[in-house]
């Protein structure tokens, strides 16, 4: 770039017969802008036709008359300097200048008058009018007078008339400092990315991300923004509410986030974060006491005991019978005292037992004294720390399941139509139209509910269930509808701010500043009054055994008592078959009769 300066600067030394005027106009140009390259509108006189052709840079000429837009800057460097020439028809020149710079209005522009056909002020008017912040004009006298002209929009408009001397800087930023100017835009969103309260003295506090940048962009700029409409504590709107005032061209932007057009990012700034959109689903309940008693022993566990058992029933009776002992065949199956030493109560022994008889006794008693110790130190430490129902892990589990998850309406309309997917699983939402309410709701740690959560949001909600005696939530980043898309804030199309603001969104993320500002949430949310730290958990209390703690019990031994007496019937039948035979015998023959 260094090379291009000097040689345009020998060039402008050597070049005989072209205006000193033009020449210094030129010099001091490229010393300041360091341009890439040259954008020519329209028709230029002789001197500059002669000027640029000759130039050490790229031009690019564009016809007034061809009313395309050419989309400057796309796929090109932005660093470049346009010279329009002004014609008889200087609105439409203006308005297809507009229309090919696009959002690229905060470039330099040097407007050059053929002619006066309106005057200069009501000229640069229309500039503004068009957004066209850096404009500088030169009239056809330029060569005489060395005059600049150009205007300061802010605080209110401002024309400028100034001579071109050595070392003059002839296009000064506008948008750096604000002298004050009152910019108007809206805020919106939920905690913690913007927090308002009050201080004592009345005064409102804004704080968060959004609220700490908001700070920092009147601090930087030299401004102060203004809400045009009423605005308090109590009347925070959600972010898809507020964009309508920054299409309509109410407000140049609005601090609240919302989600960009990817990739070209249209209508919305440079994204100030990565927000990730998963459910926070509410822990699994502990499993009720009644099934204690069942769990202690999985399956296939109590399968082996029972194995176990019918292997030391099997070598007892052989043992006993080869002894000379007699031997019932249900004892090959499960023994009487196998089963009593299994469940550690006292049973016989045979007089004079032989060796190994003894040692099945023993290898009974060893058996008990372990199954025994085993179930009881299982059930103690179920009954003191009950295990949880299983989780809810996909969108199936969470359809079968009693849980809804709460969403609100226009985030639930934005899901389904991004992700259509979504759309068999409509069943597990419970959509409110109210924004107040799903607030209060998702705020209310309510776990008959789940809740759509961002990732900023469920930080703090993760800090709050410390002070918990037992947290209620917990997040399923397996359940995540959304990761890390990215969030920036809505923003007039041609708004000359938007450079300024992403400026400073890059600044403040650089430096650290953002993730500070995430860090203090908390502290800012308990500050403001709006979290509290109460333990809204479920404390461990002594509950005394209750009758449904006993459901298993009652129901296998309402079983066994069922199965017991139909048994006991049949031995009854059995006993009197002989008599019941008879007196059927006695019924039929009088019924033949």
């Amino acid at each position: 770039m260094w090379k291009l300066q000097y040689l345009l600067v020998i060039f402008l030394l050597l070049s005989p017969g072209t205006d000193a005027s033009y020449l210094q106009l030129l010099e001091d140009l490229s010393n300041e802008l360091h341009f890439d390259y040259a954008v020519i509108l329209g028709d230029s006189d002789p001197i500059w036709q002669k000027l640029f052709w000759q130039l050490p840079i790229p031009i690019i000429q564009i016809d007034w008359k061809s009313k395309n837009n050419y989309q400057l800057g796309n796929g090109q460097s932005h660093n470049f300097l346009t010279l329009a020439f002004l014609d008889e028809s200087p609105q439409e020149s203006l308005e297809f200048l507009y229309l090919n710079l696009g959002m690229l209005n905060t470039l330099p522009v040097l407007l050059v008058l053929k002619e006066r056909i309106m005057p200069l002020y009501t000229l640069l008017e229309v500039c503004w009018h068009y957004k066209l912040i850096n404009v500088v004009a030169i009239d056809p006298d330029f060569e005489d007078t060395l005059t600049l002209y150009s205007f300061a929009p802010f605080p209110i408009f401002q024309f400028i008339e100034r001579i071109l001397e050595r070392n003059t800087l002839i296009f000064e930023p506008r948008i750096w400092n604000l002298h004050g100017y009152h910019l108007p835009f809206v805020v919106g969103g939920s905690p913690p990315r913007f927090i308002v309260s009050r201080d004592s003295d009345g005064e409102m506090i804004f704080s968060g991300v959004v609220g700490n940048l908001k700070k920092c962009f009147e601090q930087r700029f030299n401004c102060k923004l203004v809400t045009p409409y009423p605005f308090d504590e109590t009347s925070v709107q959600p972010s898809q509410e507020l964009v309508v005032a920054v299409r309509n061209g109410s407000v140049q932007f609005a601090f609240c986030a919302i989600f960009p057009n990817i990739p070209n990012l249209f209508g919305c700034t440079y994204p100030f974060e990565l927000m990730s959109w998963c459910l926070m689903m509410p822990v699994p309940e502990e499993v009720p006491h009644s099934w204690l008693y069942s769990m202690v022993f999985d399956p296939s566990a109590f399968v082996l005991l029972l194995s176990c058992m019918a292997i030391i029933s099997l070598i007892l009776s052989l043992a006993l019978q080869l002894h000379g002992y007699r031997v019932n065949f249900g004892a090959f199956l499960l023994h009487d005292s196998c089963l009593r030493g299994v469940l550690a109560q006292s049973f016989n022994e045979v007089l004079r037992a032989p060796a190994l008889v003894r040692g099945m006794y023993v290898v009974i008693c060893l058996l008990g004294i372990l199954i025994t110790a085993w179930y009881n130190s299982y059930f103690s430490t179920f009954v003191t720390s009950a295990p949880r129902l299983p989780p809810l892990t996909s969108y199936e589990s969470i359809k079968n399941s009693n849980v809804k998850v709460v969403v609100w309406k226009p985030e639930y309309e934005t899901l389904i139509r991004v992700n259509e997917g979504m759309g068999r699983y409509s069943s597990i939402f419970q959509v409110e139209p109210e924004y107040k309410m799903f607030l209060q709701l998702r705020d209310s740690f309510d776990t008959r509910y789940g809740y759509m959560m961002p990732m900023e949001k469920w930080s703090l909600v993760k800090e709050q269930q410390r002070v918990f005696s037992s947290p209620l939530f917990t997040l399923r980043e397996d359940l995540c509808f959304y990761h890390t898309i990215p969030i920036g804030f809505p923003i007039a199309n041609n708004s000359v701010f938007r450079e300024p603001l992403e400026r400073l969104i890059l600044d403040v993320t650089a430096t650290g500043l953002l993730d500070r500002w995430h860090d203090m949430a908390f502290t800012d949310m308990i500050r403001a009054g709006q979290l509290g730290l109460v333990d809204r958990g479920k404390p461990k209390e002594f509950r005394a055994m209750q009758l449904e703690d006993l459901q298993q019990i009652w129901v296998t031994g309402g079983l066994l008592l069922g199965f017991a007496t139909i048994v006991f019937f049949m031995e009854l039948i059995w006993f009197w078959r002989q008599k019941i035979r008879q007196k059927l015998g006695v019924v039929l023959r009088f019924g033949r009769k």
